[in-house]
């Protein structure tokens, strides 16, 4: 008589290499955050002519304009962006003010997931980032004039660095772009999404938000240093907000 074969033990997909835990995956996410923007700081900073030389690029010296100012394309992914900041905002409002005004009806009816602490956080974090820092106090503040306001580009005013208060734009100046800053705020939905999900809602935020600078890099309204320093003021204020609000008490 044979002997019966031995069910063979089956062991579930990354069982024998754990996921990165949440606090690894929190230091991980700041470590990158403060690595890009020290290289962008540190690169832009010390060799500032980079600016001029990415937006020479896309200027046309014969004719002495910015061909792609106009274009609809283009355009047309600043209002997409402009519209998409504008319903995430409101749904989190409705989300909040639903739970402010009828907690047990927002228990009992919105997913687990649309906490008050995520629509608390998501509003703070449009408040703070593209509203406080960008838009409240270096767009106001910052001096650095615009590639179209510059001298190498048909304007009147002289070239700075991104660092420099010393530029003479009075008001809504280059540094930092606004609408970077917006795109890149879709950051605080991505992390909240579930975790088999975070990851590529992260990446297509990212890839947005790279449309978005490029955006304003082609129509001349910003430097790259601009772009790529909003987004890392924008992600850095995510990632503070999220511990602050979300996981209060943990260490990060």
């Amino acid at each position: 008589m044979s002997r019966p074969s031995a069910t063979p033990l089956r062991v579930p997909a990354g069982a024998l290499s754990p996921a990165t835990p949440p606090g690894r995956r929190a230091a991980l996410a700041l470590a990158a955050i403060l690595a890009v923007g020290a290289v962008v700081g540190i690169v832009f900073g010390l060799w500032p002519r980079l600016d001029l030389a990415v937006t020479s690029l896309v200027w046309d010296e014969a004719r002495r304009f910015f061909p792609y100012t106009y274009t609809q394309a283009l355009q047309t992914i600043r209002d997409v962006n402009d519209g998409l900041v504008r319903a995430v905002a409101v749904a989190a409002g409705v989300v909040l003010i639903l739970w402010l005004a009828a907690p047990r009806v927002a228990a009992a009816r919105l997913p687990r997931a649309l906490s008050l602490r995520a629509a608390a956080f998501v509003l703070a974090t449009l408040a703070v980032a593209p509203g406080l820092i960008i838009n409240g106090i270096l767009k106001p503040h910052g001096g650095r004039p615009r590639p179209i306001e510059v001298t190498q580009f048909g304007g009147t005013l002289d070239f700075v660095p991104w660092w420099s208060p010393f530029g003479r734009c009075d008001s809504n100046c280059s540094f930092a772009s606004g609408e970077m800053s917006s795109a890149m705020w879709l950051l605080s939905v991505a992390v909240l999404l579930p975790a088999r999900w975070r990851p590529l809602g992260v990446a297509a935020v990212l890839a947005w938000a790279l449309a978005v600078g490029g955006v304003r890099i082609a129509m001349g309204g910003h430097f790259t240093s601009d772009v790529l320093m909003s987004a890392v003021l924008t992600a850095l204020t995510v990632w503070v907000l999220h511990a602050l609000i979300l996981r209060p008490g943990r260490a990060a």
